[in-house]
Parts: structure tokens; sequence; C-alpha cells
């Protein structure tokens, strides 16, 4: 299975972190499930055979073409058979708000066809993605000009709350609600209500979130002594926490995810 990342066009980037691709040409068997989280939310375009996708509950809703997925504070499971040929954005956390006419707190955990909220601008994006473009750099080009449409009309950016996603993006997640709060001027109330409207979820979640997806690449990408040093490390309390976290995010201890064949392991890493 091959991930692959593009960068957006420089207007964009402020809300989007990235254009991506998943592809499998050989078939993955029925059991190929792998999860993901995204804080902003997203669209993905199923270009091949129809995969599944759910929250932790079944049953899976089938994706035949496309997807709006809002920001998440579970992990969504995806179901992968056959060939896997997608196509996809990703939002900066409360990056979607010019795009999707939908406070971002009525779309935490959500997934749903993207044509049952734009009417017939939403049908001529998914034929045009799937049907029109002929290479990824055309859909790229296609949703760069799509989206960019929507900037002009959108609602200011709040500074205060820039400033925390900035803070928190910075140090991964680890930092300490009361004291990111007074360091952008607001109370930890105000905060949290701010972060609601404009992110759809609170700093101490996205915070989870973040912490959890470094842990995640940490152990992806180095030889840790030990689990205690490697969630030391990377901010949690203790083992005991990180292990809590990779169950709720994976469905596994460390251990078991890390002994996945090596080929789903790194697409899943990515998607995260």
């Amino acid at each position: 299975m091959v991930y692959k990342e593009y960068q957006p066009h420089p207007s964009l980037t402020n809300h989007i972190t990235c254009y991506w691709t998943l592809t499998e040409s050989v078939g993955l068997p029925p059991a190929a499930t792998r999860h993901f989280l995204t804080e902003g939310g997203g669209f993905s375009f199923n270009l091949a055979d129809a995969p599944e996708c759910g929250n932790s509950d079944p049953p899976l809703a089938t994706l035949r073409q496309s997807c709006l997925c809002g920001p998440l504070t579970e992990p969504m499971r995806l179901q992968l058979i056959g060939r896997i040929r997608l196509f996809g954005v990703r939002f900066r956390p409360g990056g979607s708000y010019p795009f999707i006419p939908y406070p971002p707190a009525d779309l935490v955990n959500f997934h749903g066809e993207i044509n049952e909220f734009g009417g017939g601008q939403s049908r001529s994006l998914i034929n045009e993605i799937r049907y029109g473009c002929r290479s990824v750099q055309d859909r790229i080009g296609y949703l760069n000009r799509y989206l960019y449409q929507y900037l002009e009309k959108s609602p200011k950016e709040i500074p205060e709350i820039a400033l925390a996603l900035d803070i928190i993006d910075k140090v991964k997640g680890q930092v300490d609600i009361h004291r990111l709060a007074k360091s952008v001027g607001l109370s930890t109330r105000q905060l949290e209500r701010r972060f609601k409207e404009r992110i759809g979820m609170s700093p101490k979640q996205l915070c989870r979130n973040l912490r959890f997806k470094n842990i995640l690449k940490y152990l992806a990408e180095s030889v840790a002594d030990s689990w205690v040093d490697a969630a030391l490390t990377c901010g949690y309390y203790d083992q005991a926490h990180m292990i809590r976290d990779f169950k709720h995010y994976t469905g596994a201890s460390p251990g078991r995810y890390f002994s996945q064949p090596n080929r789903l392991k790194v697409a899943a890493t990515s998607i995260f």
C-alpha cells in the first residue's frame, strides 16, 4: 500500500495540511482495516473499489464515490478490500470553515457522502475529480481552484485561536491548557468556547490527538529503549497513559500495533 502527500497552492496553506493519495493495485483481503485521525476533517474521493468506513461501532458505510469527514476525536475505521485508489484533502484544525457551510462542532466524528451537503456544486466536484481529471496533478489543480473561490467569502481568522494552534503544533500537544490560554490573552473558558466554535473540539482533545500522533511517528522512526522512555519523551505522564491512548486510537497495544506487516504499518502510520 502506497501513501503519498502533496502540497496545496500557497494561498491555501493556512487551511489545508495536504492533498493525499492511498493506492494498492495488487488487491487487499477483506480484513485489511486501517484507522485514521484528522483534527480538521477533509474530503476523500474513491477512484477504484469501494472501501467502507465508520467509527468505533459497526456497521460500516460504503464509500461509493466520496466522503466528507469532520474533525475526529476518535479514530475512523477504513476497511480496504480489492484495488484501492483514494484521493483526498486534509484540512488543518479549523481550516475547513470557508469550504463547508456547517459549524465544525456539528461535524465532529461525522462522515457522509459529499453530495449530501452541497447539491449541484458538490456533484460537479465529485464528477470532475473522479472522471474529468486524468492525473493526481490534474485533481490537485482542480481542487486548488475550486477551494480558492470560497476564501474571499470566508469569516475572518481569530488571532487568539491562530496563535494557540501555532503553539500547540510547535510543541506537539505538550502544553498545559491554562498556560496556553494565558499566553494568548484569554481565560480558559474563553479559549475552550472559541475552540469549539472554530475547531469543533476542545484544546485538550486537540492536544491529546497530536500527542498520540507524535509518539506514533516517534516509535515508527526510532528505536526506543523502552515503552516508558518513549512515553516520557513524547510528553506522557507515564507508560499506562500512553498505552491507553494507543488502545483508544488503534484498538491495539503498542507492541501489537507495531507487529503487523510492514506495508500495512507504514501506510497506517502515515494516514494518522
